[in-house]
């Protein structure tokens, strides 16, 4: 099963805005593309299918984000596709559905289309995005940054290699900086080591008539931390260091697909909702899909943007609602609006709180749309002389 026809209509409109702003920009877009899934295993609903986890009981989907630099700070566009699918309860190999399912990453480029002329896309992909067939099939015009999973067969100036050994016996060629998140404990800035080679992939066994590959790889590894580690695949030639931290630069920026799923998951909460059958969670996760990408939007140029003024990106009800509450009439930048939509459920928005999160932003931002949906029936009855 995939998304309902009528949700299909209302992504399909954001979809055609996305890819005319993304047409328009001089400078690179990538398109970041994942899987996910929802999880309903406390919901006996007989439509819904196996997921990921051989117990779980959901639906399964995969995303493309749409996201262009200004600055040098990503923005992002919004969604360029989307679909959902309900997998066959009967047993199948997880190889065979691995097959069937890889599929997507070919139809969301064959979707979004030919790059425009004088335009530079790059789809941007994990270890899940790393098949043969899918790099081999990108149209003309389109370029690739994927995260290698296969320990590949590489042909390097004739010679054959095994991809990952050829790759870790290069050395250092450079270095980079790296802000590393920690999810327990603190934060902290690494220096990244970098190498590269032009290279040519051959084919997989079983589809070796197929013609070989060639492209670069990028090889990202932390001497302090020997987990962290990315071989990156791009179908440029890279031969500067300066074009080999590029690839290494877009691919940082696929964590924001990430984001992405917890705003879908965190903040709108779908995989809480109790409506009862797939068809109605597939329609609303199309609309919620469309929604968690433009609080995305705020969240990302509240980050990187945040002394832009707010009436820039936000409607001008919202605006004038939140000011009139808090009594503030001065120009209100971006962040200030970001952090005021999370106070109006109880974030206290102390310097010490830093930002805050999905699950205040999304109950912040339904409570804000009541009461502007409020003050627009006022309006038309005052227009109306009601």
């Amino acid at each position: 099963m995939t998304i309902p026809f009528l949700t299909k209509n209302v992504q399909s409109r954001d979809y055609d805005n996305v890819l005319a702003e993304a047409a328009s920009e001089s400078g690179t877009v990538i398109f970041i593309q994942d899987g996910s899934e929802l999880i309903y295993n406390n919901l006996l609903w007989t439509d819904l299918g196996p997921t990921a986890d051989s117990g779980g009981n959901g639906i399964m989907f995969h995303s493309c984000l749409a996201v262009k630099f200004q600055n040098g700070q990503p923005q992002v566009i919004g969604l360029s596709g989307q679909k959902a699918w309900i997998r066959n309860s009967e047993k199948i190999s997880p190889k065979i559905q691995e097959e069937k399912e890889s599929q997507v990453w070919r139809e969301m480029i064959e979707k979004i289309g030919l790059v425009p002329k004088g335009c530079k896309w790059i789809t941007v992909g994990d270890r899940g995005a790393d098949i043969f067939s899918f790099i081999e099939s990108l149209p003309q015009g389109w370029d690739c940054v994927i995260r290698s999973k296969h320990d590949r067969k590489i042909l390097v100036d004739g010679k054959k290699f095994c991809l990952k050994k050829y790759m870790r016996d290069l050395s250092s060629m450079g270095t980079m900086s790296h802000f590393l998140r920690a999810r327990k404990g603190s934060s902290r800035e690494v220096t990244l080591q970098i190498s590269w080679a032009e290279v040519d992939i051959l084919p997989p066994d079983a589809e070796k008539e197929k013609k070989p590959i060639r492209g670069s790889y990028v090889r990202v590894w932390c001497d302090e931390d020997p987990a962290i580690e990315w071989i990156l695949f791009s179908r440029s030639s890279i031969t500067s260091l300066e074009e080999a931290l590029e690839i290494a630069k877009i691919y940082k920026h696929r964590w924001i697909i990430e984001e992405y799923h917890k705003c879908l998951k965190t903040g709108c909460q779908i995989e809480k909702v109790q409506l009862g059958n797939a068809d109605r969670i597939l329609r609303l996760f199309g609309l919620l899909g469309v929604i968690a990408t433009q609080l995305l939007q705020l969240k990302s140029i509240s980050r990187t943007n945040p002394e832009e003024l707010a009436e820039k990106h936000v409607d001008k009800i919202s605006l004038i609602v939140l000011q009139d509450i808090y009594k503030l009439k001065t120009p209100w930048t971006i962040k200030e609006y970001w952090r005021r939509v999370a106070m109006l459920v109880g974030f206290m928005g102390r310097k010490s709180d830093g930002n805050p999160g999905w699950q205040k932003i999304w109950q912040g931002w339904i409570m804000l749309r009541d009461l502007c949906r409020g003050v627009e029936i006022g309006l038309r009855l005052k227009m109306e002389n009601v």
